[in-house]
């Protein structure tokens, strides 16, 4: 039975049209630029991404996922989906709904795939491209006369659904006035539940949560892989380690003990780059130009910056044992970043052949070799996720769970990118009847 009280119209209307142009797979909004791309693996791909007229990434994907499930019990064990490599997310890709899945004005990108017998066939909107109006993004008001200049945040959404079995997820990569990129993953459908195992207490199950009467919903991670090819200002680009600290600098005096600040370490080679996440640090990874391009005021190479997190919170890597066969074939989540020199043969972090592979594949055997990074054509290997332990309440369809992270100039621009925005005031917006409403 619907609620009675049902929610108000809530209009998303453009009069003059979406700010972007689309020419092929050729987007263009405000000062970005970019190819959209698709494939039966990977799904939505992004190509050729520029700031400005200034080059920021070659290639944007989600590349490979982990889904283990932590029930000792037989055949749970192995019960872990790599949904990129077994199942394929171009494959699952939804044909999103006007109104519904995406609202406002529109424009849609079909895909082209092939099935099991190598005939073509069209999924059609498989991706969704809009804007959407996302607060303010900057404001000031002078506090001496009572000015006040606010600009609101526009953003460029490009989006897919995928439905693996069970679950849905939403990936939303959003393109910022300020420069900012935003990769954003959503989780939602139905939770993989089962009946308890022998022995187990009915009433209080040890590896899981009882969503409804006899059925449990196991504890499990969803591990995701982004493929970040970078480049900032140029193919050539050196990846740096930050992290803010208490009294970075020993020979900087620090008598009333307020000295903080950040650290920054080169990773140069492979096997330093293989990093965890330290959220009490603050820690982010910087992506600099190593071909002499440099910041007009800091003097100091053109940069982007990798933050972890910026949705959702702080999570852990991979969980399972060392030895397990969950983390022998996903070994690529058990750091939060990898770095390795740009080979067109290596595309996906857990192997070409996922489902197949007989020995560990992927990330941990191409960094064995300990090759130099620093001043090279990066590729940047980024896993991130949710750890779920399922609650009643996301039962019998689970409300999105949200994580994300952000690509976010760092010294990239010679101020504020977004500062010359126009002031605008929304004619349509209307006062609420009440004691404030005149």
């Amino acid at each position: 039975v619907w609620r009675a009280d049902a929610l108000k119209a809530l209009d998303i209307t453009q009069p003059d049209g979406p700010s972007f142009r689309v020419d092929g797979n050729l987007v263009e909004w405000q000062d970005w630029k970019f190819r959209v791309g698709f494939n039966y693996r990977e799904g939505l791909t992004l190509h050729q991404v520029e700031f400005g007229g200034r080059s920021v990434v070659n290639k944007l994907s989600l590349v490979e996922m982990a889904v283990p499930y932590a029930d000792p019990n037989p055949p749970f064990p192995r019960k872990c989906a790599f949904d990129v490599g077994d199942y394929g997310l171009g494959y699952c890709a939804n044909s999103l709904e006007l109104g519904c899945d995406c609202l406002g004005h529109i424009h849609y990108f079909d895909a082209a795939l092939a099935d099991a017998k190598g005939e073509p066939y069209i999924v059609k909107k498989a991706i969704c491209m809009h804007e959407e109006d996302d607060g303010i993004l900057w404001k000031h008001v002078e506090y001496r006369n009572g000015h006040n200049e606010a600009r609101r945040a526009r953003e460029l959404v490009i989006s897919k659904i995928c439905t693996v079995v069970n679950y849905e997820y939403l990936i939303y990569i959003r393109f910022k006035l300020n420069g900012e990129i935003e990769f954003e993953i959503r989780l939602s459908g139905e939770l993989s539940t089962n009946l308890l195992s022998s022995g187990e207490d009915p009433a209080d199950p040890a590896h899981g949560v009882l969503c409804a009467p006899g059925v449990n919903a196991q504890i499990h991670q969803h591990m995701f892989c982004a493929r970040i090819d970078m480049a900032v200002d140029g193919d050539k680009n050196t990846v740096s380690e930050i992290d803010v600290v208490s009294h970075p600098d020993k020979t900087v005096d620090n008598t009333y003990g307020n000295v903080f600040g950040p650290t920054e370490t080169v990773l140069k080679k492979e096997g330093e780059a293989v990093r965890m996440y330290d959220a009490s640090k603050a820690r982010y990874w910087k992506i600099s130009n190593a071909e002499g391009k440099t910041n007009p005021i800091t003097n100091k190479p053109t940069a982007y910056k990798l933050v972890p997190f910026t949705k959702g919170p702080a999570q852990p890597a991979l969980l399972t044992a060392p030895d397990s066969a969950v983390s022998r074939k996903g070994e690529f989540a058990t750091a939060h970043l990898w770095v390795t020199p740009y080979d067109e043969t290596e595309r996906y972090p857990a192997g070409e052949y996922t489902p197949q592979a007989q020995e560990p594949d992927g990330l941990p055997v191409w960094v064995k070799d300990n090759e130099s990074i620093e001043g090279k054509d990066v590729v940047l290997w980024h896993a991130f996720g949710v750890t779920h332990v399922p609650r009643v309440e996301d039962f019998p369809v689970m409300n999105c769970e949200m994580t994300a992270f952000s690509l976010k100039p760092d010294g990239f621009s010679s101020g504020n990118p977004a500062i010359d925005l126009p002031p605008e005031t929304n004619e349509k917006s209307k006062l609420d009847t009440g004691c404030c409403s005149s």
